[in-house]
């Protein structure tokens, strides 16, 4: 990896998998950022999570992508599968609406070959309207130790722009269905814990926000974070890992107090919007979980309300 960009060195191969089961309008613009790329890839692999359409075959070839079905499985089992039919070193997932800067692979590739211990890749990014055109504040990828991600002083990295070794991948078991829908999460800390990663603080994937997407209310997300970060504390605790048991304990905390702020706010998004089910189910989900720390979140607000004020 050192010698990564000398001239006669081989570049490592990456294969992009891309997990679907709609297609959709934004497909072929994502592929063509694939195609865009600075550094070429080995393939791109469309997984069909059980479309119940017909023709995403079709499309498929009508790109130049391979093709891979499977029942309809879910995100985690379709992601798995892609990694499993592909024999690249390194593998990147694009979802079907999303877009990558064209200097995306090259610059992660650069970053990798001064670290050639690490496993992983990451970037900033950047969100996009149904026009493709930027919305909202970017997010970025500062560099930062496994332990303070883990731990939650610095934001984990988002799958959506991770290069990962795929071996690594394989050896953590990928992704897991039961964590869904905080899988990526789960994934990531798990790598997190077999090796370093190293980051390109540049906005180089655009995230795609639109009506068929967005995914305001997050109950389900939280619950599944909750069960990722205890089972893993177990898991510590079986192996006497004492070091791996203090940063679960610390990651802990840090998502009882980011839960609780996001649990009050879709609990206020839901009696605006007169989602009286799902604000009973948030509420009563805020009281038995997180008693104290939702009642630390609303003095928080009331006090950036006051400051505001």
């Amino acid at each position: 990896m050192g010698q990564l960009w000398g001239e006669r060195v081989r570049r490592p191969t990456i294969s992009v998998i891309m997990p679907t089961n709609r297609g959709g309008p934004y497909l072929a613009e994502a592929v063509a950022s694939v195609r865009a790329q600075t550094v070429a890839v080995s393939d791109i692999l469309l997984v069909d999570d059980g479309s119940p359409a017909p023709g995403l075959e079709d499309v498929a070839r009508e790109l130049g992508l391979r093709y891979y079905r499977q029942e309809p499985s879910g995100i985690s089992a379709a992601r798995n599968a892609g990694v499993r039919e592909v024999d690249s070193e390194w593998v990147a997932f694009l979802d079907d609406d999303d877009l990558w800067h064209p200097d995306r692979l090259r610059a992660q590739l650069s970053a990798l070959a001064g670290a050639p211990d690490t496993i992983a890749c990451f970037t900033g990014g950047e969100y996009i309207d149904a026009n493709s055109r930027p919305v909202g504040e970017p997010w970025g990828a500062p560099h930062a130790s496994n332990n303070d991600m883990l731990c939650g002083r610095v934001a984990s990295p988002r799958i959506t722009t991770l290069l990962v070794r795929r071996d690594a991948y394989l050896a953590v078991g990928g992704c897991r269905t039961r964590m869904e829908p905080s899988e990526d999460n789960d994934l990531i800390a798990r790598l997190l814990l077999q090796g370093e990663f190293v980051s390109v603080d540049r906005a180089l994937v655009s995230y795609r926000r639109h009506d068929s997407n967005v995914t305001r209310r997050s109950l389900a997300g939280r619950r599944a974070g909750r069960r990722s970060i205890r089972e893993m504390l177990r898991t510590a605790k079986r192996d006497g890992n004492t070091e791996r048991i203090a940063l679960m304990r610390a990651r802990r905390r840090t998502s009882v107090s980011i839960s609780a702020d996001q649990n009050l706010g879709d609990l206020i998004d839901a009696i605006r919007d007169r989602e009286l089910g799902y604000a009973a189910r948030v509420a009563a989900w805020g009281i038995f979980t997180l008693p104290i720390a939702s009642l630390r979140a609303i003095h928080r607000r009331r006090q950036r309300r006051h400051e505001e004020t």
